[in-house]
């Protein structure tokens, strides 16, 4: 995952930066780090990405409000 698809990943669920590192359990740091491309994309947030995008939309919605709770 590049950091523009990062950045992608985090506007197609509603999420600011912070938001998506907190959903795919990074640091907040990480998650400014991994959007601007100073560090690579974790391969955790990566794939914990992918799964919330396996899930039907009802799905992926409530597991991002619980992650941001």
């Amino acid at each position: 995952m590049t950091a523009d698809e990062f950045k992608a990943w985090a506007r197609k669920h509603g999420l600011s930066i912070e938001e998506a590192g907190a959903v795919l359990g990074t640091s907040r740091a990480n998650a400014f780090k991994f959007a601007n491309g100073s560090r690579p994309v974790s391969k955790s947030a990566y794939y914990n990405a992918e799964a919330i995008d396996l899930l039907d939309k009802e799905k992926s919605i409530k597991l991002i409000q619980k992650r941001l709770a």
